[in-house]
């Protein structure tokens, strides 16, 4: 598994990015961060640590018992985050990996949304939503309640399922405004891969910064499968 296929899964991802923030976290604080159990996040720490994203460090002693480890992301490297080429090559190797569902995929774009964005706090729509998309490849612009994606990289990335990296790219958007606390969500959309366009309905009414849990991502992308 290289770097990029060790972060097209959210977990993992989540992990990283607190090593990010957080350099020498402890497994229990990893997994807090990433919402998962201990034993769930220990397997995912492994995996980042094969691939030569992570590496182990000793903590400061704390009193009895066996040493504390904490864990940082290996000194030559950081995840892509305006690195188009790096960024497009995560994205494609979660559409490769294992077939996965619409809704692994819908998962992994929202978690790399919530990583561009950042910390919660202000957030400004036409400015921040451009600026995440356009590190993927993707020319963007905010016309009233919609965003309109042209010179799309989907047919680049992935010729034989470009539909996905579409999908990708909405769950990014919806991943931004759900990571900036707007009270915005991603509507309807329609994917034009032959013409390298993309056009997403912004929605108003969702609480700000409500958490969006598995099944209802689930249930989300198959209404949108039903459209």
């Amino acid at each position: 598994m290289s770097r990029l296929e060790a972060l097209s899964d959210p977990v993992r991802l989540r992990m990283v990015r607190e090593l990010s923030e957080r350099p020498g976290a402890s497994l229990r604080e990893l997994a807090a961060a990433a919402g998962v159990h201990v034993n769930t996040a220990r397997p995912h720490l492994v995996a980042l640590e094969q691939a030569g994203a992570v590496e182990r460090e000793p903590a400061a002693p704390s009193g009895r018992g066996r040493p504390r480890h904490g864990y940082r992301l290996v000194s030559d490297w950081s995840p892509p985050t305006a690195d188009f080429r790096g960024l497009a090559e995560l994205l494609a190797a979660a559409v490769l990996r294992g077939d996965p569902s619409p809704a692994d995929l819908h998962a992994v774009g929202v978690e790399w949304g919530r990583y561009l964005q950042g910390r919660p706090g202000g957030h400004d729509i036409e400015a921040d939503l451009p600026h995440a998309l356009e590190q993927l490849g993707f020319e963007t612009r905010v016309e009233g309640s919609a965003l309109r994606l042209t010179s799309c990289p989907c047919p680049l990335v992935s010729p034989d399922r470009p539909e996905l990296v579409c999908e990708l790219a909405a769950a990014v958007a919806e991943g931004v405004l759900l990571g900036s606390g707007s009270d915005v969500t991603i509507g309807k959309r329609a994917h034009d891969p032959a013409r390298r366009s993309c056009s997403l309905a912004l929605v108003r009414g969702r609480r700000p910064g409500a958490p969006r849990t598995r099944a209802r991502v689930r249930r989300s992308v198959q209404r949108d499968e039903r459209r």
